[in-house]
């Protein structure tokens, strides 16, 4: 996907969700592109379809990058600067809006890589 603006992206997440998937939206409420730029996927007021039996009452954000990735990488052999200022500026946000207490991955839940590192420890490390 690389080469492609935010939006073109998001198109094609959404085009999978829905069409092969037979989702009614995106299954994320946001996306972070490689230059940190921000993207709406499904509205909050829907529960999302990120993490099977794991949706109710949680916000679902998908970083572009880390195709290959493993659940043991580290946040930066995947994704960028950016992506990381702005998924914690989000988180930031979510958490004083909702009253957020817990920040967790995907592969917490399932057996997937991703997100393709270790949120809780990636969210504990103090920003370089």
């Amino acid at each position: 996907m690389d080469g492609r603006s935010t939006r073109e992206k998001v198109t094609e997440v959404r085009k999978w969700h829905m069409q092969d998937r037979g989702w009614k939206d995106i299954g994320y409420h946001f996306l972070i592109d490689r230059d940190g730029t921000l993207a709406e996927g499904r509205p909050l007021e829907q529960v999302g379809a990120h993490t099977q039996g794991h949706n109710t009452g949680t916000v679902g954000v998908s970083l572009f990058g880390g195709y290959e990735a493993t659940a043991t990488d580290k946040f930066f052999d995947n994704f960028t600067q950016e992506q990381d200022k702005f998924l914690r500026a989000l988180i930031a946000k979510l958490c004083n809006t909702y009253n957020i207490t817990k920040v967790s991955g995907h592969n917490e839940y399932a057996q997937k890589a991703c997100p393709g590192f270790n949120v809780p420890t990636w969210f504990g490390q103090k920003r370089s």
